[in-house]
């Protein structure tokens, strides 16, 4: 694999809006950035492109990962899990006793 002078990143998320977020202030940063909205679509790109960094969805499976390093063209990509935006954490729930 020839050494890049810029990042290439690949962003999986179910929601398109997430991905967008997420993918923005990268490429303002100068990296290339993949959006990709199924798990098959980031192991398509992946496994086609060797990028350097994959983010991923929590949504996603844990298999995706597994499946990402087990691919010769993938397997150097360091994958790291996006956050679940703050709106989309539910407010705590308390339990009363009855």
């Amino acid at each position: 694999m020839a050494k890049r002078s810029v990042p290439l990143i690949v962003v999986a998320s179910t929601s398109a809006s997430l991905a967008e977020e997420v993918a923005a202030p990268l490429r303002r940063d100068g990296s290339i950035v993949y959006v990709t909205h199924s798990l098959h679509g980031c192991l398509r790109v992946a496994t086609s492109v060797a990028p350097d960094l994959v983010l991923l969805d929590p949504e996603f499976p844990p298999r995706l990962e597994q499946l990402l390093h087990a691919h010769p063209t993938s397997a150097r990509a360091t994958v790291l899990h996006l956050a679940e935006p703050r709106s989309a954490r539910s407010a705590p729930v308390v339990l009363h006793a009855a």
